[in-house]
């Protein structure tokens, strides 16, 4: 089971999309959109960072990482923290 979701924070708008399309409950998909906005790349470390110390992913939690670009760019991973 993947106990949270982090996903590339382009932008609210798209990721409630994404997170409703996909059928991911709103609590186990992270948002830091507020603190930092868009910061490209490095986007999923820092939310990745955010969730750790907000204690919204713990040790043994594995976590789904996304990120999406412009011309079909994507890429995931799982991670087991």
């Amino acid at each position: 089971m993947i106990n949270q979701f982090v996903f590339h924070q382009a932008n609210k708008y798209m990721l409630n999309f994404l997170r409703k399309k996909l059928k991911i409950e709103q609590n186990r998909f992270y948002y830091c959109l507020s603190q930092f906005g868009n910061t490209v790349s490095s986007s999923i470390p820092i939310a990745l960072r955010e969730a750790i110390d907000d204690g919204i992913i713990r040790k043994g939690d594995k976590a789904l990482l996304a990120g999406f670009g412009v011309g079909y760019f994507w890429a995931g991973t799982i991670l087991r923290l």
